[in-house]
C-alpha cells in the first residue's frame, strides 16, 4: 500500500513537470512567434529593383582655383608711384596695373647716354676709316683683274688665230702635194710623141716649185708657234699674280676689319644703359593677360616687401584641386569627366574634366584637403558662376553602365565561395509580405546599387537591405517607401 502511494506521487510529479515543460516550450514558441510578428521593417531598409545607370566615382573635395595664375613680379628697391588695382578687380592684357618711381633712374640713364655719344663718335671715325681702306682695295683688285685679263685673253686670241693659220697653211701645202702627184702621174703617163707632153711637164715643175716655196714657209711658221703658247702662259700667270696682289690687299683691309671687331673695348657702359633702359620700362607694370588680381601685396607710396608684387588669375580657365586616396588613384587617369557641385551652386551639378595628376603622395595643409595624391579637375563649363576661392566637393566618374538591372549594394548577402542572394518582398493581405531568398548574381558595382546579371529578379520587385532575422518563407509586416 505504501509502495503504491509513492508511485502514485511519482506520477503526479511527473505529470507537472511534463505540464511545466510543455507550457515554457509553448510560451517560448508563442514568444518567438510574437517577436517576428513584431519585426517591422523601417522604410529606409526596403528598396526596389531597378533598371538604370550605374556609376562608380572617386570623391575628393577641393577648392575652385585658376589653371592660370601669374605672379606679377618688380623691382622691389623703388617705391610705388601710383597704385591703379586692387583685390577683385578684372584687368585686360596691356593695363597699366601700377607704376614705379623712375626719376633717378632716368637721371642716370641720360647721363650714361651723353658719355656713350662721345665714345661711340670717336669709335666711328675709326671704322670709317677702315671700311674707306677696304672698299678701295676692292677696287684696286678688280683693276689689276681686269687689266692681267683683258692681256690675258689678247693671247689667247693671237695663238688661237696662229694655229687657225698654221692649220689653213697645212691644208694647202697638202692640196699642192696631192695635186702635184696627180699631174706627175698624168705626165708619166702620157706617150713621149703626144702634142702635150711638154706643157705637162711645165705645169709639174711649176707645182714642184710652189710646193718647195709652202714647205718653206711651213716650216718657218711652225717655228713661231712656240712664241704664241709662251706668250699666253706669260698672260696667265701675270693674271695669277694679279688675283694674288688683289686678295693681298683685300685681306690686309679684311684684318683691319677684323682687328675692329675682336679687339677688347669696355662695353661696361652700354651694359649699364640696357640695364637702366630695362629697369626704366619695368617701372610701368603691365598686364601680361586678361584675368582678376586676386593677391595683392604693395600700396601706393611704400616700398614693396618682396619681387612679389600680386598675383593675377584667369577665370576663364578654373580648376580644383584635391586628394584622391591611394586606394583610388590608380582608377583615376587624365581626361576622366567629373561631377563639380558647390553649396553656392546647391544642387546643380557642373561638368568636369581631369585635368592633371601629381604621382608623388603629399599630406594635406589647408583645412579642405586630406592626405592623398594631388588631382586636378578643369572646369568644363563656362559662365557657370564658380568663382575663385569656393570650396567644392568633386567626383571623378571612375567608371559606368548604362540601364541595367541593379539592387541597393546593402541588399546583397552571401560571398563568392557560398554565392550571393538577396530577400524580395511579395505583397500579402493585411500588409503583409512574404520573403523569399533569391540567388543572383552581380556584376558591376556602382556607388549605391550593384547590377544584377542574372538570378529570377524582376524590375520593380521589393528588397530588403541590411535583413536582420529574416528567413526564406516569412511573413512579416513591412512598411515601404514610395518608389
Amino acid at each position: 500500500m505504501g509502495n503504491s502511494k509513492k508511485i502514485i506521487k511519482r506520477i503526479v510529479i511527473l505529470l507537472i513537470i511534463l505540464l511545466i515543460i510543455g507550457g515554457g516550450v509553448l510560451f517560448v514558441r508563442n514568444a518567438i512567434r510574437g517577436a517576428t510578428q513584431s519585426i517591422v521593417t523601417r522604410s529606409d531598409t526596403c528598396g526596389f529593383v531597378k533598371r538604370q545607370d550605374l556609376t562608380s566615382y572617386s570623391s575628393f573635395s577641393g577648392q575652385i582655383s585658376s589653371s592660370d595664375k601669374l605672379m606679377v613680379t618688380a623691382d622691389p628697391t623703388l617705391k610705388v608711384s601710383k597704385l591703379n588695382v586692387k583685390v577683385g578687380d578684372s584687368v585686360k592684357a596691356g593695363d597699366i596695373l601700377c607704376e614705379f618711381d623712375s626719376r633717378k633712374l632716368q637721371d642716370q640713364y641720360d647721363k650714361l647716354v651723353r658719355n656713350s655719344e662721345k665714345v661711340q663718335g670717336a669709335s666711328q671715325h675709326s671704322h670709317d676709316l677702315i671700311v674707306r681702306n677696304y672698299n678701295k682695295a676692292l677696287s684696286e683688285k678688280d683693276s689689276l683683274i681686269s687689266k692681267a685679263k683683258s692681256a690675258y685673253d689678247t693671247a689667247v686670241s693671237k695663238r688661237d688665230a696662229a694655229y687657225d693659220e698654221y692649220n689653213r697653211m697645212i691644208d694647202a701645202y697638202n692640196e699642192l702635194y696631192s695635186r702635184q702627184i696627180d699631174v706627175y702621174n698624168a705626165w708619166a703617163n702620157t706617150p713621149d710623141d703626144a702634142h702635150n707632153k711638154e706643157s705637162m711637164k711645165m705645169e709639174l715643175d711649176a707645182l714642184e716649185n710652189e710646193f718647195k716655196e709652202a714647205e718653206k714657209e711651213l716650216a718657218a711658221f711652225q717655228e713661231s708657234l712656240p712664241g704664241f703658247d709662251s706668250a699666253v702662259d706669260a698672260a696667265s700667270e701675270a693674271y695669277n699674280a694679279a688675283v694674288e696682289k688683289g686678295d693681298e690687299l683685300i685681306q690686309t683691309a679684311q684684318d683691319a676689319l677684323d682687328n675692329e671687331k675682336y679687339t677688347v673695348s669696355d662695353d661696361s657702359g652700354d651694359s649699364q644703359l640696357e640695364e637702366l633702359r630695362e629697369r626704366i620700362e619695368k617701372c610701368t607694370v603691365r598686364a601680361e593677360r586678361d584675368g582678376v588680381v586676386t593677391e595683392l601685396n604693395i600700396s601706393e607710396g611704400s616700398v614693396p616687401e618682396s619681387g612679389n608684387i600680386m598675383t593675377i588669375e584667369n577665370t576663364s580657365e578654373l580648376i580644383v584641386s584635391g586628394k584622391v586616396s591611394e586606394a583610388d588613384i590608380l582608377k583615376v587617369n587624365e581626361g576622366m569627366e567629373a561631377e563639380i557641385k558647390t553649396s553656392a551652386t546647391e544642387d546643380r551639378i557642373i561638368r568636369g574634366r581631369v585635368k592633371r595628376i601629381e604621382k608623388i603622395i603629399s599630406s594635406g595643409k589647408a583645412k579642405y584637403e586630406t592626405g592623398g595624391y594631388t588631382v586636378e579637375v578643369s572646369v568644363e563649363e563656362k559662365d557657370c558662376g564658380l568663382l575663385i576661392g569656393m570650396s567644392a566637393s568633386v567626383k571623378i566618374i571612375l567608371d559606368k553602365r548604362e540601364d541595367v538591372l541593379s539592387v541597393p549594394y546593402d541588399a546583397i548577402r552571401g560571398g563568392e565561395n557560398e554565392g550571393y542572394f538577396i530577400f524580395v518582398a511579395t505583397p500579402q493581405e493585411n500588409d503583409m509580405y512574404s520573403i523569399s531568398k533569391r540567388k543572383i548574381s552581380k556584376g558591376f558595382e556602382g556607388d549605391y546599387y550593384t547590377e544584377i546579371i542574372s538570378g529570377y529578379v524582376n524590375e520593380g520587385d521589393i528588397v530588403l537591405t541590411d535583413p536582420v532575422g529574416v528567413s526564406d518563407g516569412d511573413l512579416i509586416p513591412l512598411s515601404v517607401p514610395e518608389e
